[in-house]
């Protein structure tokens, strides 16, 4: 039953995560961002990628605890890089970045969401 709840909760994260990078892709097109940061979400975006294919892959790679850390780690980083460039001055920017409803707001809400299923997983496998 736990295996099977873990097997569930990985292919939610791995679609989670894909929805992520689906949502951060397309801010590459932002001619008015510099180059470093449209090529840092696109970086971004496979590393999320690889991190849904981890979550999804659970049941082949649940002896590999150190996968699901470094996605909860992951998670974390992406989280806390969103909410503090609206507050302090984003990287290669220099001022802090305004507050858009579209692709900041979705990547918030799916930030919270990997965290928690993230978390949950590095729990039922350790």
């Amino acid at each position: 039953m736990l295996k099977q709840n873990s097997i569930i909760l990985g292919v939610v994260g791995g679609i989670l995560s894909f929805i992520w990078a689906y949502d951060h892709f397309p801010l590459y097109n932002i001619s008015l961002l510099p180059y470093g940061i449209r090529l840092f979400f696109v970086i971004d975006s496979v590393i999320a990628i690889v991190a849904g294919i981890i979550m999804i892959m659970i049941f082949k790679l649940a002896y590999l605890k150190i996968l699901y850390l470094l996605n909860l780690v992951f998670w974390w980083i992406n989280y806390l890089l969103l909410t503090l460039t609206r507050v302090l001055p984003a990287p290669l920017i220099g001022k802090p970045l305004p507050y858009t409803g579209g692709p900041a707001l979705i990547a918030f809400i799916l930030d919270m969401l990997l965290i928690i299923v993230s978390t949950v997983i590095v729990y039922m496998n350790s």
